[in-house]
């Protein structure tokens, strides 16, 4: 006889056992929830108390003070007085060396030649000449007066003929010249492009203990092409001279620098010996070289 078959328990059955299960585990875990969440906290290390904040206090000074300007002042007005007026020209004391003549030996580069220099004055005036051989030169005439000499008319030859000339017009106080030239003002002690090298003598001889080192001497000086300016001879000292006219022991040394393009610079030497006589002159002009050495040769009146 066939063994009973065992009959499995319906599945309906296990499902609700299944799903029985699952809620109670949810309801544990839900009790285990309320559990932990009404229980005390468990008290931890003290937390370190706060650290006060840092405090910087900046000093900021108080503004300086605003300056004001002060109210301006009324100032009256000014009334406008005369024009300063410029230092006079210089005027000096003279004294003429005698009336002679001069001979000079010239040399230009490596030219040489002989040039002679007539000096004559008295109370109606002077009259000067400068010329070499052939008559080219220059001649001077004019008044002596208490300041010396006093150019009338300044003429430059060639070939002994009249080519240009200056004329000082005093009772005008104008210079004029040929040629179209124009004319300038008549300075206070004028001198020519011939009559300055005597006047400078003079000057010096009236009272040489005035010109040491450093003194100077001015003096107008106009030429026939109608150049004119003033010049300021400044002594330099004392120089030993060997001259065609024989030694100087200790010639006055003056020189006058150029102040215009084209302006011979000058200097003069000047004989104590021979009552302050001019015994060389040199003349040089800078843009072109050209130069010209005056040397004394022989002086008798």
């Amino acid at each position: 006889m066939p063994a009973p078959r065992t009959l499995s328990p319906p599945r309906r059955s296990r499902r609700w056992r299944a799903a029985g299960a699952l809620a109670a585990g949810l309801a544990a875990l839900h009790l285990a929830l309320l559990d932990a969440l009404n229980r005390p906290p468990t008290p931890g290390p003290a937390a370190a108390p706060a650290t006060s904040p840092l405090v910087v206090r900046v000093l900021v000074p108080p503004p300086a003070p605003v300056a004001t300007a002060p109210p301006p002042r009324r100032v009256p007005p000014r009334v406008p007085g005369p024009a300063p007026q410029a230092a006079p020209p210089p005027l000096y004391a003279v004294r003429l060396p005698p009336p002679q003549q001069l001979r000079w030996q010239r040399r230009r580069g490596e030219a040489e030649d002989e040039l002679r220099l007539d000096f004559e004055h008295d109370a109606a005036g002077y009259r000067l000449v400068l010329a070499d051989g052939a008559g080219d030169g220059w001649a001077s005439r004019g008044a002596v007066g208490v300041h010396g000499l006093e150019p009338e008319r300044l003429v430059e030859r060639r070939r002994r003929r009249e080519v240009r000339a200056a004329n000082f017009r005093r009772e005008i106080g104008r210079i004029s010249f040929s040629g179209g030239a124009g004319e300038l003002p008549l300075q206070p002690g004028a001198q020519d492009r011939l009559s300055w090298l005597l006047q400078l003598a003079g000057v010096v001889a009236a009272a040489p203990q005035r010109f040491g080192p450093g003194e100077a001497v001015e003096l107008f000086v106009a030429g026939a092409r109608g150049d004119a300016g003033w010049r300021r001879f400044e002594v330099r000292g004392a120089e030993p001279l060997d001259l065609p006219a024989g030694p100087v022991a200790g010639a006055l040394r003056l020189e006058s620098l150029a102040q215009r393009p084209y302006e011979p610079a000058l200097e003069v030497w000047l004989d104590p010996s021979r009552g302050w006589l001019p015994v060389r002159w040199r003349s040089r002009v800078a843009e072109t070289g050209a130069e010209a050495d005056h040397r004394l040769a022989a002086a008798g009146s």
